[in-house]
Parts: structure tokens; C-alpha cells; sequence
């Protein structure tokens, strides 16, 4: 009896030293090398913080309200977060698979013996031959593996870093939706201004037409002009329909991200105009998106989850220990159940060694370790791919804004220009043809406008999105996961 408690001690004494040689995390490649500041930071004496709640810079209450009800009842968020959970609950379990597990167990019954059969008949005989025997017990077990090689240990460190992994992927799926909420309404308010020049297009046209076919009446011009101003006319009319199914099409796509059925998006916009283009202040560079990018932070913490497989691999490979007992009490009556006699005890220890296994567990290994190869290379080509993301983000948001800035340059030179050919028709000294085609030029002039506006407001949504969007996340988080 002394030898097995001697033993057990001494087991249970390695299983507190062993997982650290076993289960601890090795040293990962380092994330790539990345800038400190970006090449292409807008200069903008104005630029919003990058923080949550973002959107609310571009200072519209409606597109406030619908970015928050797509955060609150979005399915992908949705989707996003019971991942989350499952994770958390995985977690949960990892870690309770350290802890011994104990069971309480009750049971209660009773027997008519037969005396009918040859043992029943010879017992019958004997004095004191009770036919109706009643049994009561009540037991309680306890089984602890010891984690002598770190299996469970990186078991529940692959389990935390899931974790944050699913954690960054919800911050990921919250920034990605406010981002399409935010681009969509801009190209709502696009194609509504857009369909406003359109339909005084079609007017101009139809008055053009109108008054060419009436000098051709008076012999004044050929009818190959009226030929081609009805062509013309043909060609804007049948701009307009294309915007009214583009912008059907879009205020369905901002009822489904708002997690509803579509048709009602159109009496809750209003109103309203394409947001103003707003920049994100950049305070550091590419380096600091490792920690700033939802994706490039899970990319990472899957890094950590294969590391954790690997050890949970390399340990599976090594013996298993197990320790258990129990104590409970049996008796024929509820009398005598708690009683000494009836108590009963035991315990037990048991070994479990992989001797041969065709290789499986060798080649479970290696597969652990390819996968944590392929885990590093993405998260190397994550970080990669967002430096490049943001660069590209905060180049196009400086050239939109210039192409922006040069398109309303043309549509406003080219009202000024109508307002003085309009002047001078009131005074005789032009045509109503000149000036119905000064206005043609500046309503074509204003569609590229507001084309080019809508472009810059979505730039400045991207290079939001690009630099994470105001997420961070803990360094406490990134050290459990590893």
C-alpha cells in the first residue's frame, strides 16, 4: 500500500513539471517585415481618427441608424458570433479535460427470486430464505488523466487561440458589413442624383428634338439632324430605366445587409445627398496592421492553433496516465445503507502505450507540422496582402479626391458657361440650339461629377476598412492564444 501512494505521488509530482518541456510553445517565424509609415498617407488637415464608430464622420444620421441596425441584425455578424461561441464553449471544455473528473451515482432496486429452479429451491430451505431482496447504492468516482507530456495542455492552448481567432473573425465580418453598408448607401445616394441628371438629360434631348424638327418644318436645318437628335434622344432616354433597376437593386442590397426583407429601405433613406469624403489619420504604418487588421490578427492566432497541434501531436506519441477510485455504500435495505458495513472503496491507476501504431501517429505528426507551415505562410501573405491593401487604399483615396475635385471643376465652369449663353439668348445674340447644347455638356459634366464624388466617398471607406477600421487587439489576447 505504501509503494502505490509512493508511487502515485511521484506521478502526480511530474505531471506539474512534465507539459512544460512538452506542451510549451516553440519559438514561430517572425511576421514579415513591414514599413513604419505609409508611402501614400493622405497629408488632410481634417482626417478622422481611425476608431469605432468611424462611419459617423461622414456626419449623416441616416446612414448613422443603418449601419448600427446592420451591426445588430446582420446574419453574417450573426453567423460571426455563434462561431465565436462555439469557440468559447471549446475553450471550456479544453480546459475542464485538466481538471479530475468526479461522477455521483445512485440506484436503488429489487428482486423476487424464483424457487422454482435448483438454486432457488435449495436456498428456499435455509432459514431465515427471504424471496424479495431490495439493494440501495450510493457512489461517488473520480478519474484524473495525468498530463504528464502537455497533450490536454495543448489541447486547451489550440482551444484559446480558436478563440481569439473567432474573435478576430467577428470583428473582421462587423467591420466588413459597416463598410458594405456604408459603400452601398453612398451608391444609393449616387444613383439617385445620378438618375436626376439623367431624367434633365432626357428633357434636354426631347426640347432639342422638339425645336430641330420645327426648323426642319420651316426648311431652316436638314433631317439628318433631326435624324440624329432623335437618336440622341433615344440613347439618354434609355439611361433612365438602368438607373431605376440600379437603384432597386441597392436599396435591396441595404435591406439585406440590415438583416431584413427587401422594400423597405427606400421610405427610411429619404432624401440626401452622396456623404462627403473623409480620410483616416494614419499615425503609423504597415507594421502596425499586424495588430490592427482583424483578418492579419486571426491569420496569426491560427498560427498559434497549429503550433498547439503540433505539441498535442509530438505528446500523443508518449504514454498516458490514469488515476481513479471510488467510495459509496451498498446494502439489502435503506436502513443499514450508511452504515460500515456497507461502505466500499477502491482505487486504481492505469497506463496506456502506444507500441505500435503503423506509423499513424508519426504520420499525424507530420501532417500537424505541414499544417503550421501552411498556417505561417498565410499569415505571412495576410500581412502582406493588407500593407498592400492599405497602400493601394490611401493612393486611391488621394487620386479620387483629385479626380473628384477636377470633375466638379468641369461641371462648374460649364454652369457658369450656361448661365452666360443663357444671357445671351435673353438678349438675341445666340441660338436656342447653342444653348441647348452648352446645357447637354454641363449635364453630362455633372453625371461624371457625381460619378467621381461617389468613387472618392468610397476610397475613403476603403482605406478605412484597409487600416482595420479603428479594431484593436489586446495584447493579453495575443499572449493566451499563443
Amino acid at each position: 500500500m505504501r509503494t502505490l501512494l509512493a508511487g502515485v505521488a511521484a506521478v502526480v509530482l511530474l505531471c506539474g513539471v512534465a507539459p512544460a518541456a512538452y506542451a510549451a510553445p516553440r519559438a514561430l517565424p517572425a511576421p514579415p517585415a513591414l514599413p513604419d509609415a505609409f508611402h501614400n498617407a493622405p497629408a488632410a488637415a481634417d482626417a478622422v481618427p481611425l476608431a469605432e464608430g468611424w462611419w459617423k464622420s461622414f456626419g449623416d444620421p441616416v446612414l448613422d441608424r443603418m449601419v448600427e441596425t446592420a451591426l445588430a441584425r446582420n446574419l453574417d455578424i450573426a453567423a460571426a458570433a455563434a462561431r465565436l461561441e462555439q469557440a468559447a464553449a471549446g475553450m471550456k471544455a479544453a480546459k475542464g479535460a485538466l481538471l479530475p473528473q468526479a461522477s455521483l451515482d445512485g440506484s436503488a432496486g429489487f428482486k423476487q427470486q424464483s424457487i422454482e429452479d435448483v438454486q432457488g429451491r435449495a436456498f428456499s430451505r435455509f432459514p431465515g430464505f427471504k424471496r424479495m431482496v431490495e439493494q440501495y447504492g450510493l457512489n461517488g468516482a473520480a478519474s484524473w488523466e495525468l498530463d504528464l507530456f502537455g497533450k490536454l495542455s495543448a489541447g486547451a492552448r489550440a482551444a484559446r487561440a480558436e478563440a481569439g481567432a473567432a474573435d478576430a473573425g467577428l470583428g473582421g465580418a462587423r467591420l466588413t458589413i459597416a463598410a458594405e453598408v456604408v459603400n452601398t448607401y453612398i451608391d444609393v445616394r449616387a444613383i439617385e442624383a445620378r438618375l436626376a441628371v439623367a431624367k434633365a438629360r432626357v428633357e434636354a434631348a426631347r426640347d432639342t428634338d422638339a425645336l430641330l424638327r420645327q426648323r426642319a418644318e420651316r426648311g431652316v436645318s436638314a433631317l439628318t439632324e433631326t435624324d440624329r437628335s432623335a437618336a440622341e434622344l433615344a440613347g439618354v432616354a434609355q439611361a433612365v430605366p438602368a438607373l431605376e433597376t440600379a437603384l432597386e437593386v441597392e436599396r435591396n442590397r441595404l435591406d439585406v445587409l440590415m438583416g431584413r426583407a427587401p422594400g423597405q429601405a427606400a421610405a427610411e433613406l429619404g432624401a440626401g445627398t452622396i456623404p462627403a469624403v473623409r480620410a483616416p489619420a494614419v499615425p503609423d504604418g504597415p507594421a502596425s496592421l499586424l495588430a490592427r487588421r482583424p483578418d492579419v490578427v486571426a491569420a496569426q492566432r491560427l498560427v498559434a492553433v497549429s503550433d498547439a497541434r503540433v505539441a498535442e501531436a509530438i505528446a500523443a506519441r508518449y504514454p498516458r496516465f490514469t488515476i481513479s477510485g471510488f467510495a459509496g455504500f451498498l446494502a439489502n435495505g435503506m436502513s443499514n445503507l450508511f452504515t460500515g458495513g456497507a461502505l466500499q472503496a477502491g482505487a486504481g491507476g492505469g497506463l496506456s502505450v502506444p507500441l505500435f501504431t503503423g506509423g499513424r501517429l508519426r504520420a499525424q505528426q507530420s501532417a500537424a507540422e505541414a499544417r503550421l507551415k501552411e498556417a505561417v505562410a498565410n499569415w505571412q501573405q495576410t500581412a502582406l496582402q493588407a500593407a498592400a491593401e492599405g497602400e493601394n487604399a490611401l493612393l486611391a483615396l488621394t487620386k479620387r479626391s483629385q479626380q473628384a475635385d477636377a470633375a466638379a471643376t468641369v461641371a462648374a465652369r460649364l454652369g457658369d458657361s450656361r448661365q452666360r449663353i443663357e444671357s445671351a439668348f435673353r438678349a438675341g445674340a445666340t441660338s436656342r440650339v447653342e444653348t441647348l447644347a452648352i446645357e447637354r455638356q454641363r449635364l453630362d459634366a455633372e453625371d461624371d461629377a457625381i460619378a467621381a464624388r461617389a468613387e472618392a466617398a468610397r476610397a475613403g471607406v476603403s482605406a478605412f476598412r484597409a487600416l482595420g477600421g479603428g479594431w484593436q487587439a489586446a495584447g493579453a489576447q495575443l499572449a493566451q492564444s499563443r
